[in-house]
């Protein structure tokens, strides 16, 4: 009985009668907005930032206007087709602003993200009581996580993507990218749903590709929920007839930054539960994140907020910036969003934007009863490439940074409402191996070589570079394939160096501290005309004329790896014909005095 009762309840939730008109409503404020949803006389379906879209038992002039006498009659939804006045007379309009028009039924899009699809479901307004942490401070748990954010996996995650050629909403390539995400999630270790739903689109009726649904269920409490999403499926006009449509920006980055937000999430337990999703169809309307909501207000979810992740790799100018889209009805998560970038990225610019030009899975969510904000690359300066063959990594995906911004930006708001629990992770790294510095020939070179070997096994994250220190300046930030470099000194000065290597999840090791020296003591000036090495270059048989005694030589390559060792007279054959063709650095230290020289093998 209890079954069936609550069966009942969530269909007087969710869907209305179709008797009455179809109707749209200006609002200005909260107020008025909460006005229309509690009028008896309206069932409310959908709302922007300024206007109502509702079924009317009781049509009234003087407070709407009449898109259809007969609501919903025939036809499953009305769709919202974003699109400028000059541009409209491509659809069959029931209704037109100067931004956009409705039409009857499932319709194609004008440009990008363009069409929003209205069901005759009953929309709830979501409440305001909710209360958002007011972050003052940094959690250290949380800026742990937030180091670990790595771009080449994001970049990883949208290649593969990119590779499908297109992800059309009920392709075979969309419902395979669907099941890679769902293996990607379940590796994670979360409770993995892929959730069928079935839409009727202006390209066909049938399955879409599966939402995917992953949950990491809090400790404390696992009935409370902050979700995050994006949208996996991809468009363009020139796929209809055998092009591409990869999908790199819009929006393989969008499902980047929630797998890498699980990634690294995941490793850590919360408070509240965490869900991430992957919608399948909203370029044709929104279909995926409407079945997901929807079955959330069903069921009773209790959802603090949602986090939405469309399009985060365009980069417009040379500032990195967020712009946040959102109803003015829910500000509330809008200011908690600016609050944490605030404290994390206070070098961050972060705004309030509405735009009319498009929409995304944030809408879903506002219109069933939850707060959701959408940030946003740039409004008015996204990526000229969506819905294009050339929506590619490079020109459309062109700032790996921001993406890696976008998704710790993620992560913090989510860590934020869930907390983390226990203590912040014990972190440890290693530091480069066998550094050394390699002193000049003589007065008149003051070249000095730094090299150094790749640091032991062991750290906990992953090492992300090097950076070369001279008297506690960064000199330089170099590949983690790179094991030396060139400095140059006054003659007859010092200076103090050493290696730093920096991980991925925020840990640094340092090397030892060398001296350098612009005259290093006990190496004689060598006199000119004077041959050291010989023939050089060589197959990799050299005659050494360093003078008597016995010298420990060593050799180097251009990585700083030492290839050869040997102690030996001072005019003797070096023979290095098992080496490689390159440039190698020679290094004899005798009792009084030590010289270098830069040797070739050919």
């Amino acid at each position: 009985m209890k079954k069936l009762l609550f069966t009942l309840v969530s269909l007087a939730l969710s869907v209305a009668t179709m008797a009455g008109n179809f109707v749209v409503l200006p609002y200005s404020g909260r107020a008025e907005l909460e006005k229309h949803f509690s009028d008896p006389n309206l069932t409310v379906h959908f709302y922007t930032n300024s206007e109502v879209f509702a079924t009317a038992e009781r049509f009234n002039a003087a407070s709407m206007v009449m898109i259809d006498e007969n609501a919903f009659s025939g036809n499953g939804c009305y769709t919202l087709v974003y699109c400028p006045k000059a541009q409209q007379q491509q659809f069959d309009a029931l209704f037109s602003t100067q931004n956009y028009v409705i039409v009857k039924g499932a319709t194609m899009p004008y440009k990008n993200d363009g069409a929003v699809a209205i069901f005759n479901k009953k929309a709830t307004l979501p409440r305001l009581t909710r209360d958002f942490p007011v972050v003052t401070e940094e959690d250290p748990r949380i800026r742990e996580m937030l180091n670990q954010v790595n771009m080449d996996s994001i970049e990883a995650t949208v290649q593969h993507l990119q590779d499908y050629g297109q992800r059309f909403w009920n392709s075979d390539n969309a419902f395979a990218a669907s099941d890679w995400i769902a293996g990607r999630m379940q590796a994670l270790g979360l409770e993995v749903e892929q959730q069928a739903f079935y839409a009727s689109t202006w390209l066909g009726s049938g399955q879409a590709a599966p939402n995917v649904i992953g949950i990491q269920r809090g400790t404390l409490y696992p009935d409370t929920y902050v979700v995050c999403g994006s949208h996996f499926d991809s468009f363009s006009w020139e796929a209809m007839s055998g092009g591409a449509a990869p999908g790199a920006d819009d929006n393989a980055t969008g499902v980047a930054a929630v797998l890498e937000s699980a990634r690294i999430m995941t490793q850590y337990e919360f408070e509240y539960s965490i869900v991430y999703c992957a919608y399948g169809c909203e370029e044709m309307g929104l279909y995926g994140s409407e079945a997901y909501a929807s079955r959330c207000q069903q069921q009773g979810m209790d959802i603090i907020g949602y986090f939405n992740n469309d399009m985060n790799g365009y980069l417009y100018g040379d500032q990195i910036h967020i712009d946040c889209i959102y109803p003015n009805a829910v500000e509330p998560i809008g200011t908690y969003y600016m609050n944490v970038g605030s404290v994390y990225y206070p070098e961050l610019p972060i705004r309030h934007v509405n735009f009319n030009e498009g929409d995304s899975d944030h809408t879903s969510f506002n219109n069933h009863g939850y707060m959701g904000i959408y940030p946003f690359e740039d409004y008015q300066n996204y990526s000229p490439y969506i819905h294009t063959p050339n929506d590619l990594i490079g020109n459309s995906v062109n700032s790996f940074e921001m993406s890696r911004q976008y998704c710790q930006m993620n992560i913090a708001c989510l860590a934020e409402i869930a907390n983390p629990l226990g203590e912040t992770p014990v972190v440890q790294c290693n530091p480069v191996t066998n550094f050394q510095v390699i002193e000049p020939l003589s007065k008149e070179m003051t070249t000095l070589w730094l090299a150094w070997e790749a640091p032991e096994e062991g750290s906990t994250g992953e090492l992300e570079h090097f950076d070369v220190y001279r008297d506690n300046a960064l000199l330089a930030t170099l590949e983690i394939n790179v094991f030396n470099y060139q400095d140059t000194i006054t003659v007859g000065t010092q200076a103090e160096y050493y290696i730093v290597a920096v991980y991925s999840d925020g840990c640094d090791a340092a090397s030892e501290t060398l001296i350098g020296e612009g005259l290093p003591d006990g190496v004689e000036e060598i006199e000119n005309g004077s041959t050291l090495v010989y023939p050089n270059p060589s197959n990799g048989t050299f005659n050494l004329n360093l003078g008597g005694g016995q010298w420990n030589v060593e050799v180097y390559d251009i990585t700083g790896r030492k290839v050869y060792e040997n102690r030996m007279d001072g005019r003797s054959v070096l023979d290095l014909g098992e080496c490689r063709k390159g440039m190698y650095f020679l290094k004899a230290t005798g009792e009084s005095r030590g010289v270098t020289a830069k040797i070739m093998v050919q």
